[in-house]
C-alpha cells in the first residue's frame, strides 16, 4: 500500500541522496534513510540486524538517523515529546562513543525503534515532512546572514527556514548554526529544549559532516521559531522573553576581560544560593556582580550546573531533569560560540533559566529542601549495593554514591555503570539524554563538590532491579549479545 508518508519519501529522497560530502563525512545515505521510513516498526531491528552483519557502520546509521528523523519528525506543536528523536542523537553518539564494541549497537537500535514511534506520533497528529525547497532559494538573497537573524527576530518560521537553507548551500554551515544557537536561547518556552536541539545539531554537523547538515540546520530553525501558541513576540511581550530583553543590556555591562579572573568556591556558593531564592533579574545581577569583581566564568558555569543538579535532588522529575540538561547545552553553546556577544547571553541566559526551573520545580508540593553541598554521605560496599538501593530509596542511593566516592571509590566505574543501565533498562528518550549530559557536567567541573553532582545523578538513574527494555532485549538477541555482560 502506497501511503502518504511512502509518496513523500519516494519524491525527496534523491536530491537529499546526492548532496556531496566532504572526505570523512558521512552523509545521510539516501536508501538507508528509505529503509528507516518505509521498514515497518515490527521489521525494523531485523532489517538493520542484517546490515549491521553486512558491515553497516555506527556513524552510517547515526547518519541516517539524524536526516530521517529531520524530515520526518516536526518540532510543532511542542519542541518536546515526539522531537525527542532529533534531539536525543548527541546523547546517542556519546553513549555509543564510550560503551564496550558488543554494546554500541544498543542505542542506536534503541533509537531507531523510537524514530518510527515518533513518526508514527507524527502521522497521528498530522502527516509531515520537510517541506522541499524552491529552485533557486540559495540566489535571492537568503544566502545572506543577516537574511536569517532578520528571520530569527521577526519570529518568521518560513523565512528562517529558507535563509538557514541557503547559508548551508553556500557553504556557510557555522554562520548558520551560530546564529540559530543564540536564538535558541532567548526564550524559555520548552523548558530548555530549544538550547538542546542546538547542541545537538551542532554537536552532530561536527561529528558527521555537511552531509548532515541541512536536515539539522532547518529542522532547528522551526524549533527555534516554535512560540508554542503565544501571538508573535516581535509584536507582542510574553513572559518568557522578558529575560533575553533585560539580559542584552547586562551584557553590555561585563567589562572585557570578564572571562579571565579567579575561580572562587565562595562566589560559586554565593550565587548557588542566589538561585535558590531571587527572581531572575536578582540573579543575573548578583552574576553580574561577581564577573566585574575578577570572579572567572567557569566559576559562575559551575555554580548554574551545581544548581541544576540540586533541583533533580529536590523533586525528582522531568522539569528538574531539563535543568541540567539545558545547563549543559547552554554551556556547550557558549563553549563554541564564536563572537564573544553570544557568550555573554549563554551564560547570563542560563543563570536566568535556572530561577525559571526553580519556580516550576517548586510548584510541586512533593518538592523537599535539598541541597547538592549537603549530601549526607552514607558507606556503600560497592556498585551492586548502591544500583540496588535505587530500586527502594533514591536518596539513600544518592548517599550511598557520596559516600562511596569519598571513600575512594571509581567515579569512571560508576558512571559506565549509570550509563549501561540507561540503555539496558530504557524508560524513555531521557534516560540516555540525562545520562550523558550529567557525566559530561561532571568532567568538566573542578569544584571541590563534584562529586555530589555525580552522586546526584542518581536520583534519576535506574536501578539493577529495573526491568529490561524489551527493544534493547530484542537487539540483544539479534545481534548475540550476552545479556549479563556490562
Amino acid at each position: 500500500m502506497i501511503t502518504r508518508r511512502r509518496a513523500l519519501a519516494a519524491s525527496f529522497f534523491t536530491p537529499w541522496a546526492s548532496w556531496a560530502q566532504p572526505a570523512g563525512a558521512f552523509a545521510g545515505d539516501g536508501e538507508l534513510v528509505r529503509l528507516l521510513v518505509e521498514t515497518p516498526r515490527e521489521s525494523l531491528l531485523d532489517a538493520l540486524a542484517m546490515r549491521i552483519r553486512a558491515g553497516l557502520a555506527p556513524q552510517q546509521l547515526l547518519a541516517a538517523l539524524a536526516v530521517a528523523t529531520c524530515r520526518e519528525v516536526s518540532p510543532y506543536p511542542n519542541v518536546g515529546f515526539k522531537y525527542h528523536a532529533v534531539m536525543m542523537l548527541r546523547s546517542v553518539e556519546q553513549s555509543v562513543v564510550a560503551m564496550p564494541n558488543e554494546h554500541k549497537w544498543l542505542p542506536l537500535l534503541w533509537t531507531a525503534d523510537y524514530f518510527k514511534a515518533a513518526s508514527a506520533q507524527q502521522d497521528r497528529i498530522e502527516p509531515w515532512s520537510l517541506r522541499p525547497l524552491p529552485e533557486g532559494h540559495h540566489s535571492d538573497g537568503h544566502s545572506q546572514p543577516a537574511a536569517l537573524a532578520g528571520a530569527l527576530v521577526s519570529w518568521d518560521a518560513q523565512e528562517a527556514d529558507l535563509a538557514t537553507a541557503a547559508l548551508v548551500a553556500a557553504g556557510h554551515t557555522r554562520t548558520a548554526l551560530q546564529t540559530l544557537m543564540l536564538h535558541a536561547a532567548r526564550d524559555f518556552r520548552a523548558i530548555g529544549h530549544k538550547p538542546i536541539a542546538a547542541a545537538n545539531a551542532h554537536r552532530l554537523v561536527s561529528a558527521l559532516g555537511e552531509g548532515v547538515a541541512a536536515p539539522l540546520a532547518r529542522s532547528l530553525a522551526l524549533a527555534v521559531q516554535n512560540a508554542e501558541g503565544d501571538a508573535n513576540p516581535a509584536r507582542y511581550e510574553h513572559v518568557a522573553d522578558r529575560d533575553w530583553q533585560a539580559n542584552q543590556a547586562m551584557a553590555a555591562t561585563l567589562p572585557l576581560d570578564w572571562q579571565a579572573g579567579r575561580d572562587d568556591i565562595s562566589a560559586a556558593r554565593t550565587l548557588l544560593q542566589e538561585m535558590r531564592t531571587a527572581s531572575s533579574e536578582q540573579a543575573v545581577g548578583t552574576a553580574v556582580r561577581l564577573l566585574a569583581d575578577n570572579v572567572s566564568a567557569h566559576t559562575v558555569w559551575e555554580a548554574v550546573t551545581m544548581f541544576a543538579a540540586e533541583l533533580i535532588l529536590r523533586r525528582n522529575g522531568i522539569v528538574a531533569l531539563h535543568a541540567s540538561t539545558a545547563a549543559n547545552a547552554m554551556h556547550y553553546c557558549y563553549r563554541v560560540a564564536d563572537e564573544d556577544r553570544a557568550r555573554r547571553l549563554q551564560l547570563l541566559q542560563a543563570v536566568a533559566f535556572m530561577t525559571s526551573f526553580r519556580s516550576m520545580v517548586e510548584r510541586d508540593s512533593r518538592t523537599r529542601n535539598r541541597r547538592i553541598d549537603a549530601i549526607a554521605p552514607m558507606q556503600a560496599e560497592n556498585l551492586d549495593e548502591i544500583f540496588r538501593t535505587i530500586g527502594r530509596n533514591r536518596i539513600d542511593a544518592v548517599r550511598q554514591a557520596r559516600g562511596w566516592l569519598e571513600a575512594g571509590g571509581d567515579a569512571m566505574a560508576l558512571g559506565a555503570r549509570t550509563r549501561w543501565y540507561a540503555t539496558l533498562k530504557n524508560r524513555g528518550t531521557h534516560d540516555i539524554k540525562f545520562t550523558e549530559a550529567m557525566l559530561e557536567n561532571y568532567r568538566w567541573l573542578r569544584l571541590p563538590w563534584r562529586d555530589d553532582l555525580l552522586a546526584a545523578s542518581l536520583m534519576y538513574a535506574n536501578g539493577s532491579a529495573d526491568r529490561d527494555d524489551h527493544v534493547v532485549a530484542r537487539a540483544q538477541a539479534l545481534l548475540g549479545v550476552n545479556p549479563r555482560r556490562r
